[in-house]
């Protein structure tokens, strides 16, 4: 994989330990170290080449192709173009040649004429996937978009390409926050598996972006898919709850949890997802026996270790053992200070008992100081300062809360309302609880506080 960067972008010094690591890997491939002794040549190293041509020799003995190599380290004084040339001019078929030459070309920023000699190799090897690799680079310097696509589908169509290639341009794709860019390592990771079906990680990778595109039900059917080949596969167990428990799907979760257990007893993550599922389903006695489990583990993971403190805080509010929830979120705090989500969620059960205000506030504003556009956090830091009587500073973070609203949870509109209020804006106030009702808040509290017009702690 990292050979065909170097040899698109020319940079020899790299190609050379790569294939110094192949060769370690595997001292029987002797075009390893013809490779290795081409790099040299170009980067203008022609005796350390003759070197291996030298080691060449002895390792697999002469051969024609040895002596036409030995004879072009005798070009003295070219450049590492020159020195190219001279090789396409002896293998005008190889495509290898014309890549290492337009990789140099690139460099210099002469891009129309590498773009010409990559042509040429695509006639000299139409199913070489390199080639197809370094148009699309060269595609996506000019901003091309079409013509990347169709580069890298033909390369992807292709059997010779190897997996791992393939799955690293995919999931390099899904980091992007693109439906283009989604759309296209859809396409592309369907091409991947009709070279290679029933590839496991191809599989999974497809599941991956079905779960982007934002398709969870078919990303879970996808994962499911992977376990009927082979259920021993656990990443898949793990996706599966991270989407059932996403979706809701609690009962299933707790099924899925168990099913999983059975064969993997020794991962945290799995009696954590299991106990955030029975918890999320009412049963907190249970899901507090699966976090004992969890904890049980022995494992260096804080963030996991973080998470599962913070859901036995959670459970132990909804037992109203409510210091020993506290204990469990200071130990999520320590274990991992930059979990924004956790600091917030322990400021938000602070103020809604109306204790330790200032330790909220501080929990709660390093979590927007981190995440300006979280409405969640930023509704809670609201809440926070408002129970301070900070009525002011809450109407400013409410409003953000509302402005990134994108799941358009109506709970900030009922929150809105009561700083509203509480300002001495009555009229706006009741509007605000209004709205909250319409978009779906049907809390016995917000009717109190439409039909008598005033808040209501």
């Amino acid at each position: 994989m990292q050979t065909e960067i170097y040899k698109r972008n020319g940079n020899m010094e790299a190609l050379v330990m790569v294939f110094d690591q192949l060769i370690l890997l595997d001292s029987d491939v002797d075009s390893y170290f013809f490779d290795k002794a081409n790099a040299l040549v170009i980067s203008g190293k022609p005796a350390e080449a003759q070197k291996i041509y030298a080691e060449i020799e002895q390792k697999f003995g002469s051969s024609k192709e040895l002596e036409m190599a030995k004879q072009r380290v005798n070009v003295n004084g070219s450049n590492a173009a020159q020195v190219v040339e001279k090789l396409i001019a002896e293998s005008p078929a190889e495509a290898k040649n014309y890549l290492y030459l337009s990789g140099l070309l690139i460099e210099k920023n002469k891009v129309d004429e590498a773009y010409a000699l990559l042509q040429k190799a695509k006639v000299a090897e139409p199913d070489n996937y390199e080639v197809d690799l370094a148009l699309a680079d060269i595609y996506r310097m000019q901003q091309k978009n079409e013509l990347l696509s169709a580069a890298l589908k033909s390369a992807f169509s292709k059997e010779n390409m190897p997996i791992a290639t393939k799955i690293k341009i995919v999931a390099g794709m899904l980091t992007k926050s693109n439906a283009t860019k989604q759309k296209d390592a859809g396409e592309l990771i369907q091409l991947a598996l009709q070279a290679h079906p029933g590839e496991q990680k191809l599989l999974i990778l497809y599941g991956d972006v079905l779960y982007q595109q934002g398709n969870l039900k078919a990303a879970k059917e996808q994962y499911q898919a992977v376990l009927k080949n082979d259920e021993q596969t656990y990443i898949a167990w793990e996706k599966i709850l991270g989407i059932q428990t996403l979706m809701g799907n609690y009962a299933e979760a707790i099924k899925t949890g168990d099913d999983a257990l059975a064969i993997y007893p020794n991962q945290a993550i799995l009696y954590y997802y299991k106990a955030f599922a029975l918890h999320r389903n009412g049963q907190n006695a249970e899901a507090g026996l699966e976090i004992k489990s969890a904890l049980q583990l022995d494992g260096d993971d804080n963030n996991l270790k973080a998470l599962i403190f913070a859901l036995q805080a959670e459970v132990l509010i909804d037992q109203q053992k409510l210091k020993e929830a506290d204990v469990a979120f200071d130990k999520a705090v320590t274990l991992a200070p930059d979990n924004y989500l956790t600091l917030s969620n322990y400021a938000y059960y602070l103020a809604l008992r109306n204790q330790d205000l200032v330790k909220a506030e501080s929990l709660v504003a390093k979590a927007a100081k981190a995440m300006p556009k979280n409405a969640s956090i930023a509704d809670t830091y609201a809440i926070v300062l408002f129970k301070q009587g900070k009525y002011a500073e809450a109407l400013t973070y409410i409003e953000k809360a509302l402005q990134n609203n994108e799941a358009l949870n109506p709970v900030y509109l009922e929150h809105y309302g009561d700083i509203l209020f509480q300002k001495g804006d009555a009229e706006m106030a009741l509007t605000q609880w209004q709205k909250a009702k319409q978009a779906g808040n049907d809390s016995e509290k917000l009717k109190r506080k439409i039909n008598e017009k005033k808040y209501i702690k």
